[in-house]
């Protein structure tokens, strides 16, 4: 629970005649991390005979799968059904639908294009259809050439004065409110025409090939598009029949292809001779039976040898934490995870956040508020592995929050005692008639509420030292010492201080100097200079735990802002049932601004502050070699 799970590091010795069994019950079972290996005189390992063959048809085949789901959307369907992956290959290859699939997408494809080329033709077309009874087919001849596009209507005057200037060389047909325009004119005065055109902002249109009378081929555009508009919803319709009636035969032939090119590539990590593999790689140790039992069923075809490793290896981290601890587990994941040495901050985590959390919250209604929140969120991104994990920190949260309410005597910002006055007030019905006791106030105790944050957050930081000082021990106890000395370094802040507070003798302050002295000196033989540069800065990492005063303080002013100024009261009528909504949602809105607030703040006095004093981090994952891949 406060370390990862006990690791094993086997090697198996493997003859080349057994080893695609050996892989596909390795593969099934899914026990063992395969990690790539090389020993002297042997050979790095290459995939398997049927690598290639079956990538080749896996390429083929997401290229169908890819064309159904175009056809009929992406749909997660039952669970793929494994096929033997020799069959896999074979139904594969005699896929009718493939070939079928590869027509019927080439004839979407052209008739897509052609339905686009037709449509642009009638937009051209229908540019020009004011020409309707103009043959353009007719209009080019050995002498004459035409011109047909669009002008400016600003300059088409101007265009119309100059081409005018040509006399009978040239002739203008265009329609009133118009600005497009038909140009012909003689060809041997082209070249001066030309530069009139383009000086005036003339834009030509490209007519469609085999160009006759607009009204004519706007007929035949129509015509032809309604053929490949039918005949495309016929394709289409042939496409989703046949994605349909194999899309999950071509699933599960993936499926099983992915399979079998996963145990065919694996052997690229082995070792390899003439006649065997050698393999390495990681398991929990309590799998080690199971990977013995698989072993055994090869006789001397296969060895397994249990290797020793130290502390020059480092194993993949798998971590043991109750299921309760799972959102905390995720913040372990998520920053770095602990390496296979080190101590798992999870079940800390577990306990110091919540607790910070409600520190900083620290009232009974924004603690059952925080907690209803949680359960709607949880419930609504059930599927979201991080907000669900972050909405169930928020869900444990809430206890310390409703405990740390009952300290400060919390309620929305009023204590209970007034609380009970302002339900009084709605109901009738007084509850209370004097306060049951009287809470530690925190806009009225500022000082010792900051005080006994930063005691929290020395207490944090030494269990953080001492939990740093068990990693270090067995690893390098000149660590481990240093890590001691500084919780020396926390005792004389302490001792020195304390005096000047009230909180102990003046004798204590030249014990705290003494220790501090002592301290220093230790943390500079074992960390150098280094670590003597550090302490100063040291009191900086306490003195951030303040801020678990300072934000709460400011929830409490917004809190009591709201029940000073915009509290409904029955005397005030109609307005009060206005009111009641809008002070409901904002004091929602205050908690889980606090919320919010608490969860960043405690997350960071954690990760940063506390996790530092002993987590070096840079686990490796462990992924062992499965049907299903997964990381633990």
């Amino acid at each position: 629970m406060f370390k990862p799970k006990s690791m094993r590091k086997v090697r198996l010795i493997v003859l080349k005649s057994v080893v695609e069994n050996l892989i596909k019950d390795l593969h099934e079972i899914g026990l063992v991390d395969i990690r790539k290996t090389k020993y002297e005189g042997l050979d790095s390992g290459r995939p398997l005979a049927a690598f290639d063959e079956v990538s080749g048809v896996l390429l083929e085949l997401r290229a169908i799968l890819n064309l159904m789901e175009a056809s009929i959307g992406k749909r997660d369907g039952s669970e793929p059904k494994i096929i033997d992956g020799k069959k896999a290959i074979v139904m594969a290859r005699s896929l009718k639908s493939e070939e079928q699939l590869r027509k019927l997408n080439q004839e979407v494809n052209e008739l897509n294009e052609r339905i686009k080329t037709l449509e642009n033709e009638s937009a051209v077309v229908n540019k020009v259809l004011h020409f309707k009874n103009i043959d353009f087919s007719g209009l080019s001849t050995r002498t004459i050439d035409y011109r047909v596009g669009e002008v400016p209507v600003a300059k088409l005057s101007k265009l119309m004065g100059a081409l005018d200037k040509l006399g009978t060389n040239s002739n203008v047909i265009n329609e009133k409110d118009s600005n497009i325009i038909l140009i012909l004119f003689e060809k041997k005065f082209a070249q001066i025409i030309d530069p009139i055109l383009s000086d005036n902002g003339f834009n030509d249109i490209e007519l469609p090939r085999d160009m006759v009378a607009p009204k004519n081929v706007i007929a035949r555009i129509k015509t032809e598009l309604d053929e490949k508009k039918a005949r495309l919803k016929i394709v289409q319709k042939e496409m989703l029949e046949v994605s349909k009636a194999n899309i999950q035969t071509v699933k599960s032939l993936i499926a099983s292809l992915e399979v079998e090119s996963d145990r065919a590539e694996i052997v690229s990590r082995f070792s390899s001779s003439k006649s065997l593999y050698v393999l390495e790689g990681w398991i929990i140790g309590s799998d080690l039976n199971k990977i013995e039992t698989i072993v055994q069923k090869y006789g001397s075809k296969a060895h397994l040898e249990d290797v020793h490793f130290g502390h020059d290896e480092t194993p993949p981290t798998v971590l043991d934490n109750p299921g309760l601890a799972s959102p905390m587990e995720f913040v372990t994941k998520s920053y770095s995870m602990p390496n296979y040495f080190e101590i798992d901050p999870t079940m800390m985590y577990l306990v110091a956040l919540p607790v910070l959390y409600g520190m900083i919250v620290g009232d009974v209604l924004y603690g059952v508020i925080s907690a209803l929140l949680a359960l709607f969120l949880m419930k609504k991104f059930e599927k979201s592995y991080i907000m669900y994990n972050v909405s169930k920190i928020w869900l444990y949260s809430s206890i310390p929050t409703i405990f740390f309410g009952l300290v400060f005597d919390e309620w929305a910002g009023m204590t209970h005692f007034h609380f009970s006055e302002f339900i009084g007030d709605w109901t009738g019905v007084q509850l209370l008639h004097e306060p049951l006791y009287h809470g530690l106030a925190r806009m009225e105790n500022i000082l010792i509420l900051v005080g006994l944050s930063v005691a929290m957050g020395m207490i944090h930081l030494a269990i953080g030292f001492v939990l740093g000082a068990l990693n270090e021990w067995n690893h390098n106890k000149k660590h481990a010492i240093a890590k001691i000395a500084w919780i020396g370094v926390e005792l004389a802040i302490v001792l020195a201080l304390g005096p000047q507070l009230g909180l102990l003798p003046q004798d204590f302050t030249i014990a705290g100097l003494v220790v501090l002295v002592l301290s220093v000196i230790i943390i500079g033989i074992t960390e150098g200079i280094i670590g003597i540069i550090e302490v100063p800065g040291f009191t900086g990492n306490i003195l951030s735990y303040s801020r678990i005063a300072a934000v709460g303080i400011a929830g409490v002013v917004i809190a009591e802002l709201l029940n000073e100024f915009l509290r409904p009261l029955p005397t005030q009528g109609l307005l009060a049932i206005i009111m009641v909504p809008v002070f409901l949602v904002l004091h929602i809105l205050n908690c889980f601004v606090a919320m919010f607030e608490a969860l960043i703040q405690g997350g960071r006095l954690n990760i940063v502050e506390f996790r530092s004093k002993f987590l070096h981090g840079g686990g490796d994952v462990f992924i062992p070699f499965a049907l299903y891949n997964k990381k633990l």
